[in-house]
């Protein structure tokens, strides 16, 4: 069993590994970059200051902040809908299609819409 942090964005439902997970918070105080990369949002103030991406379409306020090794940011997204207990044999493989490889795997559960399962190693490649 893994589980997961299942969270909204552009009206996916999505969930990665809460063992990437270091907090839920929002993006109150978050500075514009005047020439982001593709996928950057912008910066929060802090030591260290902290990179946050989109790549999932996001426009929403809530952020949570991902570390895979030694790469630490925040993804925003719209909503932050819960934790689940996932068997790993539940896990359907990848969808074709992707110019990304940001989405690992697929969850269909009886009890709610498709989830994509969302590799954190791959969203840490977008920074």
């Amino acid at each position: 069993m893994t589980t997961m942090v299942c969270f909204t964005a552009a009206g996916n439902a999505y969930c990665l590994p809460v063992a990437a997970v270091r907090s839920v918070g929002t993006t109150d105080g978050m500075v514009d970059l005047p020439d982001p990369a593709d996928d950057v949002t912008g910066i929060l103030p802090g030591d260290p200051t902290m990179t946050v991406i989109s790549p999932l379409g996001a426009g929403g306020s809530r952020l949570l902040v991902i570390e895979t090794g030694d790469t630490t940011f925040g993804l925003l997204v719209d909503e932050v809908t819960g934790l689940r207990k996932i068997r790993d044999a539940d896990i359907r493989s990848a969808p074709r299609g992707q110019d990304r490889s940001l989405v690992c795997g697929t969850l269909d559960p009886d009890d709610g819409p498709l989830l994509l399962v969302v590799d954190p190693i791959a969203l840490a490649g977008r920074l």
